[in-house]
């Protein structure tokens, strides 16, 4: 068989085997085929046919292939490729089987623009699209101009120059063919492209035609808006325009339906008001509009223009700068600058212009406030601008004449006004601003006209609102306004004011209307508004000083201080020499209490200017302030030195005459008197300049009563000046204060300061310090008026229901009246009022006091202490302290035991006393010296109680008080070891009792008048001898004591037996019977003392005395072994006894000092005296008997640890500098 016969069977089993659905056997035989003729387009085709549901790849292949050998067109190849091929690679066959299969061409279109999707395919689809639609007569050309569309609009192809008029053409085929929404969009993206190409009359058209599809849709009516904004002053206008089918209102109404907010429609309706003349409305439109698009250049370029219609150049100035234009608009706008730089800028700009005569006017008005006539000459100005910049006022009006225009109109009116021809001037510029009632320069000058030809504030006010409503940089109109506000105290106004016109202006141009802001919300009390507006006007200028005085103030006034201090000081350094700042610095010191560095900025305040009246009076502030200070804490001399420095300070400003004038002169000199009067006696008065109190020496003295009284004066003075409420109370209290310390002129005192008083409440009847006064004056004892004092009081608290001195007072009354139930109740709503005030607890305390509380009223008065001083407190509180003291009952209660032990009331009481006797001086009473004298024995202060008792006797009269105090005062000479004295104090008591006759016997005793001492305590004994044992054996002891020293052993032995004969013998009598049988070795009398003394075995307060004498006796008899024994025993017993553990110690000392065993244990004994004799705090011991056992515990401490030993006997030193012994030891312990 020849090839080609078995190629063509080949080729018809394989039809037939791929008909059959056997592609895989179909395969093989295809390429044997292929083998057999390589470039068989049949077989190619075949084998892609056998392979399109095995591998599309494959199948890709060999269609291409078939294609490439067939002859003519290869549609069935194709068709395949169709199926198989990559979608990249299908618009080109897609394209092709278009122009083979021409009646399956729309499917083949369908298919290709289904592939447009894809975006990376789409450029491909778009390129066909685009050929075949050149093609207008294809059947399927409407189709085609479709899919174009769709693909052109979906994936926004470029639009090249040469294809604009195929997109437009496609695009309206789009809109026609297109459904609503899609319409919608296609819209939206067409009418951007024609205003864009600037084809408004095809914009304009179909938008239009969008409202008519879309009635409810804003894109259409925005894009006929936008047009008419952006184009309606354009010469071409009229071409779009004709495209309109209603007028453009009719749209933008529409719009602004659609959206209220619509910049686009609401700069239409700006445009017609502006065109209109309506400029007021215009720019409220316009500047609605701009707030949804700030930048829009129409807005901003019609806000300059409606802007420089109504004279408001400086904000138009802004806009014009913000757009960028260089034309005559901005030239004008800088020539209204005050800056010279700008000025400069204008004239550059209009040289770039033509020289139309509005530039040339302009150029004019620039080179007039640059001063260069020369340059005006040079110019063509018609008559007004050469009136204006070129003549005087008079030829200026001369050749105006009767013109009637509003440029000569209002430069009359300017000219009249500068040759104060006011009337004539308000005529012109009322005319001026007939013609154009929207200038506001017209109402500037109208608000200042007004004022100087009618007086009338109301329109000038109105005139300048108008004004600044049109032009809200119009400084001096709302300087003027300002003030009109500030005038009329709206202060509200004011703010908005300032507030509006700082928006408006730029951080720098801001910086006086800032402070001026700053100033007003100062004046207003809104301190964090003022301190922000003086803190920006300092960032723009910060050489200002006035910028950083008002921040210091503001500072002040807000009570940060320590801010307010840091500024004045920045100030300073700045300038070192501002009185201002200096001044503050000291004040606000003076507030803040830095009394001392007040004086002392003062101080140098008045170095620079020493009769500045401000330094001066602050200078005495800061003395005042200080001496209430050093008075509070009882510091009298110092206050009074204060005191007396602020009558110098005042005297100097007294001076100065025009210092006369002012009531705060008199009335801080005349408090300064009032406070220095209350001193105590000695130091009640000052050196004042004779001319102040009308005498003739330069300087006088003036006693208290001088100083009240001349405060008075001054005081009236004062009210000659200006009449207040405060001036009338503190005259009131002056004048009490005069019949206080002037007890001998009370009545006539009382009776003025009741008027006085009264002339305050009339002044001002709803202060309640004036009732509270009235009703103190009604209680003294002078002018008593109970009634009215209560009335007052009443009336106090009604109107300050937290009047606590007003309520104290009440309840003081009613203590008076006896009513204690209201006193109660009076005193505890000042409590609740004041917690701290001294009076209201002073008088809880009488009340407990009055009802038998005594408890409570010590506590009271206890609690009263840790406030500040008060002398009723202090003698309250001495007397309950006192009063517990002496009453061994009182003392075992726990809780005054605690008082006394832990919380220290008797020091506490000491110290209020001190201070209530130093306060009185000579008027100080007989209480407060006793109370004194027994609380400073107690802390054997003997001094103090020996001149505490020696004056109270002075001051009392006869009687059992003063024989007390004579019987204190010489006990009080016998601890001190003056027994002469303490005989004559005793020899002073009228009515002897027993103890200060047995007090006499041991003075007389001391001072070895031993017959005189017998002979007293033989006629006691005789007197008491079977009737009082415990006296009997006291006096027996004492006895004994002086026979022994003159009359030796046996009789005193016998009045010793005759004393433990007594029923209770007192355990001195034993220790004087243990101590002579140890003596004289009766071991008889000794045990019979020891078996009396078993009682007292276990008593730790004798444990010492009696371990003492008992080892001494064990010492003689049995040795000193069992004498240390006994006292360890002892020791055992008592181990927190520190003075048994001294007698432990010195028996130590005395008997083992040489025993090298026991040094160790004897420096642990000494070392523990010394711990446990600190181990209560209450535990009081006196510096010589500690020196005493430090050189004990020195002495054995010293075979142990030199180096402590050292230590311990120079404590010894520091504590008894006196103590010869300690010396010695120490020398002794140096030299080895």
């Amino acid at each position: 068989m020849s090839a080609s016969k078995e190629a063509k069977s080949l080729l018809k089993d394989i039809r037939d085997t791929i008909k059959l659905g056997k592609h895989a056997e179909a395969i093989p035989k295809c390429q044997r085929l292929l083998k057999m003729e390589p470039k068989n387009a049949m077989a190619y085709l075949l084998l892609g046919a056998a392979y399109q549901n095995l591998d599309k790849a494959e199948a890709a292949r060999s269609l291409r292939k078939s294609i490439e050998y067939t002859e003519g067109p290869a549609t069935s190849a194709l068709q395949g490729l169709a199926n198989c091929a990559p979608n990249d690679e299908l618009p080109e066959v897609y394209d092709q089987l278009a122009d083979l299969l021409p009646e399956k061409a729309l499917d083949y279109w369908d298919k290709l623009f289904s592939l447009a999707s894809d975006a990376n395919i789409a450029p491909a689809c778009f390129k066909i699209f685009k050929k075949r639609t050149h093609k207008t007569e294809d059947i399927n050309y409407a189709k085609l101009q479709d899919y174009l569309g769709r693909i052109w609009f979906t994936h926004d192809f470029e639009i090249p120059t040469d294809e604009k008029e195929l997109y437009k053409t496609t695009m309206e085929a789009l809109l026609k063919s297109s459904d609503a929404n899609t319409k919608n969009v296609v819209y939206k993206r067409y009418l951007k492209w024609l205003y864009k190409e600037k084809n408004y009359a095809a914009c304009v058209r179909h938008a239009i035609n969008m409202t008519i599809s879309h009635p409810n849709d804003v894109y259409g009516y925005e894009w006929i808006c936008k047009t008419y904004c952006e184009n309606h002053d354009q010469d071409y206008s009229n071409v779009w325009q004709k495209e309109l089918k209603h007028p453009i209102d009719s749209y933008a109404e529409r719009l602004l339906q659609l959206n209220p907010n619509s910049n686009l429609a609401l700069l239409i309706k700006a445009l017609q008001q502006y065109a209109s003349g309506q400029f007021v409305p215009a720019r409220q439109l316009a500047l609605q509009a701009q707030l949804s698009q700030p930048t829009y250049k129409v807005a901003l370029e019609l806000l300059a223009r409606i802007h420089m219609e109504l004279g408001a150049f400086r904000l138009a100035l802004k806009l014009w700068l913000q757009l960028g234009q260089e034309d005559k608009a901005l030239a004008e706008c800088l020539s209204y600058e005050k800056d010279e730089s700008k000025i400069k800028e204008a004239i550059r700009v209009l040289k770039t212009l033509e020289n139309s005569p509005a530039n040339v006017k302009t150029l004019a008005r620039c080179y007039h406030k640059l001063g260069e006539v020369h340059h005006l000459k040079d110019l063509a100005l018609d008559d007004i601008a050469k009136a204006e910049f070129l003549l005087s006022p008079e030829e200026a009006l001369s050749t105006i004449g009767h013109d009637e225009s509003f440029d000569a109109l209002f430069l009359c009116g300017k000219l009249n006004m500068k040759l104060k021809n006011y009337p004539d001037a308000l005529n012109c510029i009322l005319r001026a601003t007939r013609l154009r009632p929207h200038f506001s320069e017209c109402f500037d000058y109208l608000g200042r006209l007004y004022p100087l030809t009618t007086g009338d504030t109301a329109r000038a006010r109105k005139c300048y609102e108008k004004c600044i409503s049109l032009n809200p940089l119009a400084e001096e109109a709302v300087d003027a306004l300002s003030f009109i506000y500030q005038e009329l105290g709206e202060e509200e106004l004011n703010e908005a004011l300032l507030l509006n016109t700082v928006n408006h202006l730029s951080s720098e141009d801001s910086i006086r209307l800032q402070y001026k802001l700053g100033l007003h919300f100062q004046k207003v009390k809104k301190w964090d508004n003022a301190i922000q507006c003086f803190r920006d006007a300092i960032k723009q200028d910060s050489k200002c000083m006035v910028y950083w005085e008002s921040l210091g103030d503001a500072y002040a006034a807000r009570g940060s201080y320590n801010s307010a201090i840091r500024v004045f000081q920045k100030i300073l350094e700045l300038t070192p020499e501002n009185s201002y700042a200096l001044l503050q610095l000291a004040s606000i010191k003076t507030i803040i209490r830095m009394y001392p560095e007040a004086i002392e900025d003062f101080s140098t305040l008045l170095k620079l200017n020493p009769i500045y009246l401000p330094g001066l009076k602050g200078a005495a502030e800061a003395h005042i302030g200080l001496a209430n200070s050093l008075k509070a804490q009882n510091l009298y001399g110092r206050a009074k030195e204060h005191w007396q420095l602020s009558v110098e300070y005042l005297q100097k400003a007294f001076h100065q005459p025009e210092a006369h004038g002012m009531v705060w002169l008199w009335r801080l000199m005349a408090s300064v008197f009032v406070q220095t009067a209350q001193l105590p006696p000695s130091l009640a008065n000052l050196d004042v300049a004779g001319s102040l109190a009308k005498r003739d020496e330069l300087v006088t003295y003036l006693s208290r009563k001088d100083l009240l009284l001349l405060a008075q004066r001054f005081y009236l003075c004062a009210l000659k000046l200006k009449q207040n409420t405060y001036l009338w109370y503190e005259l009131a209290l002056s004048t009490y204060y005069s019949a206080v310390y002037i007890p001998e002129e009370a009545k006539s005192h009382l009776e003025t300061a009741e008027k006085v008083c009264k002339m305050a409440i009339k002044e001002r009847g709803n202060r309640w310090q004036n009732w509270n006064l009235l009703g103190v004056i009604n209680m003294h004892p002078d002018h008593e008026n109970l009634p009215l004092a209560q009335h007052c009081f009443i009336q106090a608290v009604e109107l300050e229901r937290k009047s606590f001195t007003a309520w104290t007072n009440l309840g003081v009354l009613y203590v008076k009246v006896k009513n204690i139930r209201l006193a109660n109740e009076a005193f505890t709503r000042a409590q609740q009022a004041c917690p701290t005030y001294a009076n209201a607890w002073i008088g809880q305390a009488m009340v407990a006091e009055t009802i038998g509380e005594q408890e409570e009223s010590f506590d009271l008065f206890r609690h009263c202490q840790q406030f500040e001083y008060h002398p009723e407190a202090a003698i309250g509180f001495a007397h309950w302290v006192c009063e517990v003291l002496s009453n061994p009952k009182s003392m075992e209660k726990p809780h005054n035991k605690h008082a006394i032990e832990h919380m220290h009331a008797d020091v506490s009481a000491l110290d209020a006393i001190n201070w209530f006797v130093q306060n009185e001086e000579a008027e100080t009473s007989v209480a407060a010296l006793t109370f004194q004298g027994f609380l400073c024995a107690r802390k054997k202060l003997y001094r103090l109680a020996v001149e505490a008792f020696s004056r109270a006797c002075k001051l009392c009269e006869p009687g059992a008080d003063r024989d007390k105090l004579y019987t204190n005062l010489g006990y009080l000479y016998l601890q001190l070891n003056e027994p002469e004295k303490a005989v004559n104090a005793l020899n002073t008591v009228a009515h002897a009792t027993f103890k200060p006759i047995i007090g006499l016997a041991l003075a007389y005793f001391r001072s070895g008048q031993l017959q005189e001492s017998y002979s007293i305590y033989n006629s006691v004994l005789r007197n008491v001898e079977g009737q009082d044992d415990d006296k009997a054996s006291t006096i027996l002891v004492a006895m004994a004591s002086m026979i022994y020293a003159f009359q030796g052993e046996a009789d005193t032995k016998t009045l010793l037996y005759q004393c433990i004969l007594l029923k209770e013998v007192p355990i001195q009598a034993l220790y004087s019977s243990y101590a002579l049988g140890i003596l004289h070795r009766d071991n008889e009398l000794s045990r019979m003392v020891m078996a009396e003394l078993k009682a007292y075995d276990h008593n730790e307060e004798c444990c010492d005395e009696i371990s003492y004498l008992t080892a001494h006796y064990i010492l003689i008899n049995d040795g000193t072994n069992e004498a240390l024994r006994y006292l360890q025993t002892r020791v055992r017993m008592f181990p927190q006894s520190t003075n048994l553990r001294k007698v432990f110690l010195k028996f130590l000392l005395d008997y083992y000092v040489q025993d090298p065993s026991l040094k160790l244990a004897t420096s642990n004994v000494a070392l523990l005296a010394l711990t446990l004799g600190h181990t209560k705090l209450q535990q009081s011991i006196e510096a010589s008997e500690e020196a005493e056992t430090i050189i004990y515990a020195s002495k054995a401490v010293g075979p142990v640890d030199k180096a402590l030993s050292s230590k311990l006997v120079q404590r010894a030193i520091r504590l008894n500098p006196t103590n010869q012994q300690a010396r010695k030891l120490l020398a002794s312990i140096i030299a080895h």
